[in-house]
Order: C-alpha cells, then structure tokens, then sequence
C-alpha cells in the first residue's frame, strides 16, 4: 500500500513539473499585465535590451527602450494591430512579432559592386 502511494505521489510530481514548465502564452501574460502593469513593462523592457544588443530590433535613436516596451505593449492589448491566434502564441514569439512589426532592423546595405577589372585592349602600334 505504501509503495501505491509513493508512486502516485511521485507522478503527481511529475505532472505538475511538467505543467510548470509550460510555456507562458500572451493572454496569460496581458492577464497579468491588468493587475499589475509595471511588471510588463518591465519584462517587456529587458527582452528589448536584449533583442537591440543582438540586433534583433532596432529602435529610433529618439525612441527610449521604455517608450518601446509602452509602445509594444499597446500594440500587444491591442486586438486591431493582430489576429486572435497571437493570443494562444508562446510569450517570445508573441514579443518577436510585436517588436518585428514595431521596430525591425534596415536590412544591411547591398555590398558594394566589384571593381572592374583591367580591359583588354588591342595595343596600338606604336608609331
């Protein structure tokens, strides 16, 4: 009987382990940005300064990284600025789209074309 327990015990360990390492979806996250908007703001801010250190975004340079994170999350509460799906999306890949759309990076210049190289030319006869 103990050894039931244990093993039952154990499995609901398991499972709720298995829960906690959920992925958080958007409409969690804006659930919880009503109660408690600094904390949004906050996580929002970090993952910008993260993104704009690996050239993911690129803000303006008049565009501070907390008018960003109220921006994006405008964009975010927003149901106009996306479709519905976006709700259900995975926290990161709901924070990749928003910034994408908001403040994506130039693509980088095209290089430069090659230098030509010498022409050949018929020599002329020398006179």
């Amino acid at each position: 009987m103990k050894g039931i327990f244990l093993a039952s015990a154990a499995c609901a360990a398991f499972l709720t382990a298995a829960a906690a390492q959920e992925m958080p979806k958007l409409s969690d996250f804006l659930a919880n940005c009503y109660r408690d908007t600094n904390y949004c703001r906050v996580k929002l801010k970090d993952y910008l300064t993260a993104a704009q250190s690996q050239n993911i975004v690129c803000l303006p340079e008049d565009t501070s990284v907390g008018e960003a994170a109220n921006d994006t999350l405008r964009w975010l509460r927003s149901s106009d600025s996306h479709d519905q799906s976006l709700k259900d999306a995975p926290l990161d890949d709901a924070f990749y789209r928003a910034t994408q759309t908001l403040y994506p990076c130039k693509p980088p210049p095209p290089p430069p074309p090659a230098p030509a190289g010498p022409q050949d030319q018929a020599a002329s006869p020398q006179p």
